[in-house]
């Protein structure tokens, strides 16, 4: 955002016969959001959102009205879960209504800060450096939150907004252009008939939440979870335990004199704390490892003084190479064995081989050299 002067802007707004009291009001929202935030852009109204963003005013009004028919495709994915079949719900929105959230992201949210026990969804965050958080250690207890974006609700991101500073009828906005009500997955609100007296279109039976696919629900969902990540960061240091976050999995680490019992009540603690907040914990995935099991960390070993891959990992992708670089078998006999083109065996391949070097620096290093002598046949773009 440019520099502003509230001079040029007063004077600007009175060239144009805007009214006194509302330059005035206008001048005091800059300054109480750029207070909050030199790097954030003001929105004072939703006209002001639609010429800033270049998305046209009755689309965006439609949307906040949840008049329109659902701008978003979904669609499901499923989701490995021993036992029984379950899916992920994808929200993607479409064209103008992802030009609008781009624009939320890039002017407003990427100047954020999740809270510093959080690692995915801002810049330079990288998961090997939550992993490499709780090395060395004795104890591990993982906690996971049963269909985190969904538990985001509109009105958690009403409040994230009016904390930046926005008045609460364009945080209330911004809400709904950032939050999705799903058939079948309808929760009444039970305030919003309240909340906007004035404004009958914009009444809703329901209140939307995070759609998972949107490039608003990241970076909202790391603000919605900073009270608590900063609850849970006090509660865990205070018992000599290490907290880290990424997306929907909570780890807590601790050593000795820490046993079983002492992580157990922890545990309870914490997944009080997760339910005071509104999120589900998902018990089937929350556990406790202690000495002679393997603790693992977003796929990375944690029982040594450096996170490392787990054999898993490297037998896969030495598989792989193996395969790709056999006379027999190739690139294109091996894509048709992986259900996948060659192209895409390629970029699969390359990307297992960069995660391996971030993690182990060596040994990457070492299969990138392997994956430079296979002979792959010109590529798709």
């Amino acid at each position: 955002m440019q520099a502003w002067s509230p001079q040029h802007y007063r004077y600007e707004g009175e060239r144009n016969g805007a009214r006194e009291e509302a330059i005035e009001n206008a001048i005091l929202r800059i300054e109480l959001i750029t207070a909050k935030n030199p790097k954030v852009t003001p929105v004072l109204t939703l006209r002001h959102l639609s010429e800033l963003s270049g998305v046209e005013y009755g689309y965006l009004r439609g949307i906040i009205s949840r008049s329109m028919r659902s701008q978003y495709r979904v669609f499901s994915l499923k989701k490995n879960v021993p036992g029984r079949t379950r899916h992920r719900l994808i929200c993607v929105p479409k064209e103008s209504l992802k030009t609008v959230q781009d624009w939320v992201v890039r002017n407003i949210l990427r100047h954020t800060q999740a809270h510093r026990a959080s690692f995915a969804y801002h810049p330079k965050s990288r998961p090997e450096f939550a992993a490499q958080a709780h090395c060395n250690c004795d104890y591990l207890l993982k906690v996971d939150i049963e269909d985190f974006f969904h538990r985001v609700s509109e009105g958690r991101v009403f409040g994230i907004f009016v904390n930046l500073g926005y008045s609460e009828l364009v945080s209330f906005e911004l809400a709904r252009l950032t939050t999705i009500i799903a058939q079948g997955m309808e929760r009444p609100d039970w305030v919003a008939e309240r909340r906007w007296p004035t404004i009958p279109a914009y009444q809703s039976r329901y209140e939307g939440f995070l759609p998972q696919g949107s490039p608003t629900s990241p970076m909202l969902s790391n603000l919605a979870m900073l009270d608590l990540d900063e609850k849970l960061s006090k509660m865990a240091a205070a018992e000599n335990i290490v907290y880290t976050r990424y997306a929907d999995d909570l780890t807590f680490s601790a050593r000795r004199p820490h046993d079983f019992g002492s992580l157990k009540l922890f545990k309870r603690r914490v997944l009080a704390e997760l339910n005071e907040a509104g999120f589900k914990p998902n018990l089937r995935k929350t556990s406790i490892r202690g000495p002679g099991a393997r603790r693992i960390v977003l796929g990375m070993l944690v029982d040594g003084p450096r996170a490392r891959l787990t054999k898993e990992f490297k037998d896969d992708l030495r598989q792989h190479l193996h395969y790709l670089l056999s006379s027999d078998f190739g690139p294109a006999k091996h894509a048709i064995a992986n259900k996948t083109s060659v192209s895409g065996m390629f970029y699969m391949v390359r990307g297992l081989i960069g995660w391996a070097t971030r993690v182990e620096p060596e040994y990457g290093r070492k299969c990138l050299l392997q994956f430079r002598r296979i002979e792959w046949p010109p590529l798709n773009p």
